[in-house]
Formats: structure tokens, sequence, C-alpha cells
């Protein structure tokens, strides 16, 4: 499961002392996030595809979350 071997590695990252091997760490830990990522983001292509009529959200920002 990646959410799992994305926690171990996120804790294995937070440990590590040595320098080298916390940079092999977090490199893997990036792998593993962009994978997630690739995934979702396939997911919800699909979904958007199956389920046209759900509106997409306009690329306008909404005003209301301005501060």
């Amino acid at each position: 499961d990646l959410n799992k071997s994305y926690q171990g590695l996120q804790q294995q990252v937070q440990q590590a002392t040595n320098p080298q091997q916390k940079s092999e760490l977090q490199n893997k830990l990036n792998d593993v996030h962009q994978e997630i990522s690739n995934r979702t983001q396939k997911q919800l292509k699909v979904f958007a595809e199956q389920h046209p009529e759900i509106k997409q959200p306009d690329s306008e920002p909404d005003q209301s979350l301005k501060r």
C-alpha cells in the first residue's frame, strides 16, 4: 500500500542521522509521493469522465477565499 510505504519512509527520513542516507530516503519519499499524486490524478480524471454531470470548478479563483 503506497500510503503505508510513504508514512514508513517519512519516519525513516526523520530518524536518519546520516545526511547521505537522509537524502536518499527523501528522494524515495518524493518518488512515492509523485506516484500517489499520479494515481490520484488518473482516478480523478476517470471519475470526471464517468460523471460528466458534475460541474468542473471554474478556473477563476473563488473570491470568498481571499482575505
